[in-house]
C-alpha cells in the first residue's frame, strides 16, 4: 500500500506514519513545514499548506502526471484549540475550520476535480461529535460536519470516503490541553487510548469494508450508553468544564 497521510510531524499521524513505515510501506508525508523526522527510504516528506486549495491543486496534479497518486488519503491534519474559554474568539473559531474543515475538503475538491478514482479517502473526526468540549466550539463543529460530509460523499462516487471517530488519545496535543473534570474527567479516562493502540487500529481499517471506525478504549456498547447518557443529560457535562 501506497498512502498519503497529512499531519506526520506529531500525534495520530506520526504514529500512523511510523507504523506504516514498520511495515515496509511507503509515506507521502503531507506537512506545513518539511518534515525529517523519519529516516527511511520510504517515507517522501512533501512541504504543503493545506489551507491553499490551489497548493493542494497542484501537487496532487503533479502527482497524477507522474503517475504517482497513493491508494489512501489519510487526512490527519488538524487543531484543538480553546477558542470559547470566557467568550467566543471568532479568528480561533475561524482557525479551526480552516485547518479541520477545509484542510480536508481541500484535498476531497482537488481529487474530484483531478478525475481520481477508485481511492480510499479518510477523514480524522472525533468523539466530540456526541461530547463536545464547551470551550472548543471550532473544534467540534468541524469535526462533526467532516464526518458528516464523509459520509455523504459515498453517495454515486468512485472513491471510498471512510472516517475514523477519535476518542481520547494520548499524543503530545492532548496533553497540552486541560483535562476535563467531574463526570467529564471520568468518561475522557474511560475512552482514552495510546497513541500506537490508535495507529494500529487505524492501520487495520483502511482495507476493510467499513465506512465509519470509532476509535475508544471501550466496546461500541458503552460508547453509545455515554453518548445517549450526555444527550439527555448534558449538564453532567457541561457544568464541570465551562469554569
Amino acid at each position: 500500500m501506497f498512502a498519503l497521510v497529512t499531519g506526520t510531524t506529531n500525534g495520530i499521524g506520526k504514529s500512523v506514519t511510523s507504523l506504516l513505515l514498520s511495515r515496509n510501506l511507503k509515506v507521502l508525508g503531507v506537512d506545513k513545514r518539511l518534515n525529517n523526522t523519519f529516516k527511511n527510504k520510504n517515507y517522501i516528506p512533501n512541504k504543503i499548506n493545506i489551507l491553499n486549495k490551489k497548493s493542494v491543486y497542484d501537487f496532487l496534479k503533479k502527482l497524477k502526471k507522474k503517475n504517482k497518486i497513493p491508494q489512501c488519503f489519510i487526512l490527519n491534519a488538524g487543531i484543538n484549540i480553546y477558542d470559547n474559554d470566557k467568550i467566543l474568539d471568532m479568528d480561533l473559531f475561524r482557525r479551526c475550520f480552516e485547518v479541520n474543515f477545509f484542510g480536508v475538503m481541500n484535498f476531497v475538491d482537488a481529487i474530484e476535480k483531478l478525475k481520481i478514482k477508485n481511492k480510499k479517502i479518510i477523514c480524522i473526526s472525533s468523539t466530540s461529535n456526541i461530547i463536545p468540549n464547551p470551550k472548543a466550539l471550532g473544534y467540534f463543529s468541524s469535526k462533526f460536519l467532516l464526518k458528516k460530509n464523509f459520509h455523504l460523499l459515498n453517495f454515486n462516487n468512485t472513491n471510498e470516503f471512510k472516517s475514523i471517530i477519535l476518542g481520547p488519545v494520548q499524543t503530545k496535543i492532548s496533553r497540552n490541553l486541560k483535562k476535563p473534570s467531574g463526570i467529564a474527567g471520568i468518561i475522557y479516562r474511560f475512552l482514552q487510548i495510546s497513541s500506537e493502540e490508535a495507529a494500529r487500529r487505524i492501520v487495520k481499517f483502511i482495507n476493510t469494508s467499513q465506512k465509519t471506525l470509532y476509535v475508544t478504549l471501550t466496546s461500541l456498547v458503552t460508547y453509545y450508553l455515554i453518548k445517549y447518557l450526555l444527550i439527555f443529560m448534558p449538564g453532567l457535562y457541561m457544568k464541570n468544564n465551562r469554569k
